[in-house]
């Protein structure tokens, strides 16, 4: 991964213009710490500067900014694509010569011959990337379709500037630093921050959504969605799901560098593990392949029993790495921590892979793929109850229905009476539309989470307004692309990114291929549950290479820093961080009233916003 700057100001001179860029990429040296450039346009205006990860293509064949050799544009690029041969020989029939390897370099030249909108359907893989069209002097901002890769952009007085991070654009005189009082109640009732496409926490900064695609010409701003999910795609058998993700996880090993899995014991990390182990000895490779397991002493369960079936199941070469971590060390971390983290995240679920990207970072390992995503697409979370009991219900499939009802305790995890109450009101809850469904939902987890009287009421309203769309003729594939378009994924993807470039480590989600996503749409309802919980269509794809331990599992933790114990240790300055939010809310809250993942998302907040005060030039 890379670190993309483009700025656009005409009241500066080019000097300082590019001084101001280069200062802005320094701030994400993090996420490129192999190389740097600037280019500024020579009649001044626009500049754009650029930190560099290697990972293909190394050597200057890939630097950037990089210029188009026939002077259509120049290119700050960020992200991988993937499956590019067919793209490259059909550019070198029209007689493009390559320089290198460099998936930059054959990006440029196709931005070159047919444009973005001609692009874009040519070009898969995680990516956001600015493009200066030199004969229209228009930039060209795009996001990857699932919005893997960061861009965010602030814009006053014909001013533009644009980065992968905030922290490069906090310390711009002319950005409003100001919070969003309804992004804050959004994220103190759900620990989201991605409810409202396009918006952050910060006023003055905004986010370029997923599979979107800006122009800013320095009077006018567009901005367009280029592509959707289909919820309603051709039918798939396991054969062919099979077949997609052996190629999104193949496809996604392509590196110059050192290449690792992390490994949490679940369905998805283990299969995008074992199909990378697979692919690995089916094309004769000798270099390990790095396996990252993380374990926290002090967590509420013991997965490492799945982890050392998958860790044992990998038979190519490889190097197990075992990583954990502790409240005292936490706390050491804690400053550093949250100034990659920028906006809060909701649990310390992210710490865990902070560490891992860590001990990655200690072992040259450039490169780590992930199972992120799995839940999202085939179906993982009780929250998809509702939609699934409504759709079989529907569709008269009243055995699955039933095996659904009767499998929910193990499936949540809770007891079996209760499960299944829960479910029929999930049913219920989704039978609501859905400016009803947020705004009850706001309501009992506002409370939960320590909102009352006005501010309460207030999350209420901005939830019937606002938040997520959950469209479509199928309940369950409509609730999945909400999930993986607002409600869910956007978050953990931003901070799956964050974590990992903190240390200079490239995180890949083959699960997240939009083709792959598609095929597992196309799995029937029935087909997605089982006597064993959910994802059946994933277990079935898969049966002959998970263990059957893992295979058969019913629950799930996942990437794990136990909450409680590392809260009392952090209470120091997340207190001080409640104050903060207290003061800016004007909300009468007591720290020992509040539940401990209420004092988090408080105390986090507050470090946020305390942080976001401090960032100047």
């Amino acid at each position: 991964m890379c670190g993309v700057v483009a700025m656009w100001d005409d009241t500066l001179p080019a000097e300082a213009l590019g001084r101001s860029a280069r200062a802005a990429a320094d701030r994400l040296r993090h996420r490129g710490p192999d190389g740097e450039g600037l280019w500024v346009a020579p009649w001044g205006t626009v500049a754009l500067a650029h930190r560099r990860l290697a990972i293909r293509g190394l050597g200057m064949q890939g630097a950037q900014p990089m210029i188009d050799p026939a002077g259509a544009g120049v290119l700050s690029f960020n992200g991988e694509l993937f499956e590019v041969e067919p793209l490259r020989e059909e550019l070198a029939r029209g007689g493009v010569a390559f320089r290198g390897s460099s998936d930059t370099e054959i990006l440029s030249h196709a931005l070159a011959r047919w444009g973005v909108a001609d692009t874009l359907p040519r070009i898969h893989g995680q990516f956001a990337f600015a493009w200066l069209e030199l004969a229209t002097r228009r930039l060209h901002l795009v996001r990857d379709r699932l919005g893997i890769r960061p861009l965010y952009f602030a814009r006053a007085a014909g001013r533009l500037a644009v980065a992968s991070e905030q922290k490069a654009l906090l310390p711009l005189a002319w950005v409003d630093r100001s919070p969003r009082t309804d992004a804050m109640l959004r994220y103190l009732a759900l620990g989201r921050t991605d409810d409202v496409e396009g918006e952050t926490l910060i006023a003055g900064i905004a986010s370029l959504p997923a599979a979107h695609h800006a122009i800013w010409d320095g009077r006018a701003f567009s901005l367009g969605r280029y592509w959707r999910l289909d919820e309603q795609p051709a039918p798939t058998a396991a054969p062919e799901l099979r077949a997609h993700l052996e190629r999104a996880v193949g496809g996604q090993l392509v590196s110059d560098v050192p290449v690792g899995a992390m490994v949490s014991g679940g369905l998805d990390s283990s299969t995008v593990t074992l199909l990378a182990d697979l692919d690995r000895r089916q094309h004769g490779a000798r270099e390990p392949l790095h396996l990252f397991a993380y374990h926290d002493e002090q967590a509420e369960a013991d997965e490492r029993v799945y982890q050392r079936a998958v860790l044992e199941a990998v038979r190519g070469p490889c190097e197990v790495h075992w990583v954990s971590s502790s409240p005292r060390r936490f706390v050491a971390d804690l400053d550093h921590y949250l100034a990659h983290q920028e906006e809060p995240y909701q649990d310390l679920s992210s710490y865990a892979e902070y560490c891992i990207a860590r001990e990655a970072s200690l072992h040259g390992v450039k490169v780590l793929l992930n199972g992120l995503g799995g839940d999202e697409v085939f179906v993982g979370y009780p929250a998809y109850f509702g939609p699934l009991v409504r759709e079989l219900v529907a569709t008269g499939e009243l055995r699955a229905a039933l095996q659904l009802y009767r499998s929910a305790g193990q499936i949540a995890g809770t007891g079996g009476g209760r499960a299944r109450r829960n479910l029929m009101l999930a049913a219920l809850y989704h039978s609501l539309p859905a400016p009803a469904r947020n705004a009850v939902m706001a309501l009992r987890a506002g409370w939960k989470g320590g909102l009352r009287g006005p501010i309460l009421a207030r999350a209420a309203g901005d939830a019937w307004r606002t938040w997520h769309p959950s469209d479509g003729r199928h309940a369950t594939n409509a609730s999945l692309r909400a999930s993986i378009e607002s409600w869910s994924l956007p978050r953990y993807l931003t901070h799956s990114d964050r974590m990992c470039l903190a240390f200079g480590v490239e995180g890949r989600v083959p699960l997240l291929d939009e083709t792959l996503i598609e095929r597992a749409f196309g799995v029937p309802v029935g087909s997605r549950l089982s006597r064993r919980g959910l994802k059946e269509g994933l277990r079935q794809a898969v049966a002959n290479v998970l263990p059957p331990l893992v295979r058969d599992r019913t629950w799930k933790l996942g990437f794990h820093a136990p909450i409680t114990p590392y809260v009392d240790a952090a209470e120091e300055p997340l207190r001080a961080g409640l104050d903060e939010v207290r003061r800016e809310l004007d909300a009468p809250v007591d720290w020992t009233a509040l539940p401990v993942a209420a004092r988090w998302r408080w105390g986090n907040l507050g470090c946020y916003l305390k942080w976001v005060a401090q960032t100047r030039l």
